[in-house]
């Protein structure tokens, strides 16, 4: 089974094409601005929400355990493996 392509011959050559020889002019697209914004804004509210995170990682301080809830090696080996009764 053949596959045949077709080409299409196209304007290419060295010289200016009629669409490059006109002047361009900045068009105002609100949606573009409105993207910007809206990406500076997320871009914020990522970094002060990192920033708060730091804090609340630096302030983190470890708290003791009360006694009570201390138990041995042997008390855990039970806990996990207790024996059924017979």
């Amino acid at each position: 089974m053949l596959i045949e392509n077709t080409m299409t011959a196209t304007g290419a050559g060295l010289g200016q094409t009629p669409a490059m020889t006109r002047t361009r002019q900045a068009a105002f697209r609100p949606g573009w601005v409105l993207g910007k914004l809206m990406l500076t804004g997320l871009l914020l509210v990522y970094l002060v929400a990192w920033i708060q995170d730091l804090q609340r990682v630096r302030n983190l301080e470890a708290e003791p355990t009360p006694p009570s809830k201390v138990i041995t090696k042997y008390e855990a080996w039970n806990r996990i493996y207790t024996r059924p009764n017979h």
